[in-house]
């Protein structure tokens, strides 16, 4: 089983949280914690160990974090250091936290957590793309007339 905790500011865990649960279904396995206005660094890092301890059977333990160098990421890196189980990803999507839940929908026990979290951040950056509208050229419609 992989522990999967969501981390991010403002209300970014818990809509991420229904995100997810909305299309994996309701009973999907993961635990968002936001960090709010007015919360300490120190209570956001009480709340994701915390978490972190109620996961201790998992294999693996992913904290996937808004923003890369942000107070949640920082606190969740900082926490890992002392639980070798954690990986933490920064930049998290929806596609990136329906794979990492679909892990234990499908009964996936990973046995390396840096590959999972290595292969986790390359499917979210190649499922990325840019809408691009193609509109194929206009014939030019004084083709084939004599010009008169």
């Amino acid at each position: 089983m992989v522990g999967i905790i969501v981390t991010g500011h403002g209300g970014f865990a818990a809509g991420m949280e229904k995100n997810v649960k909305m299309l994996a279904g309701a009973d999907t396995q993961l635990t968002a914690i936001d960090f709010m206005e007015g919360m300490t660094p120190e209570e956001l890092s009480g709340k994701l160990k915390a978490q972190i301890e109620a996961e201790a059977s998992a294999g693996v333990i992913l904290i996937l974090a808004d923003l890369m160098g942000g107070t949640p990421y920082n606190c969740a890196a900082t926490l890992s250091v002392q639980y070798p189980k954690v990986r933490v990803i920064g930049g998290v999507n929806s596609a990136l936290l329906m794979e990492a839940c679909m892990c234990n929908v499908i009964g996936e026990d990973p046995e390396d957590p840096d590959k999972l979290a290595e292969d986790l951040v390359e499917n979210a950056r190649t499922g990325m793309g840019k809408f691009v509208l193609d509109i194929p050229a206009a014939e030019d419609e004084t083709e084939g007339e004599d010009g008169i």
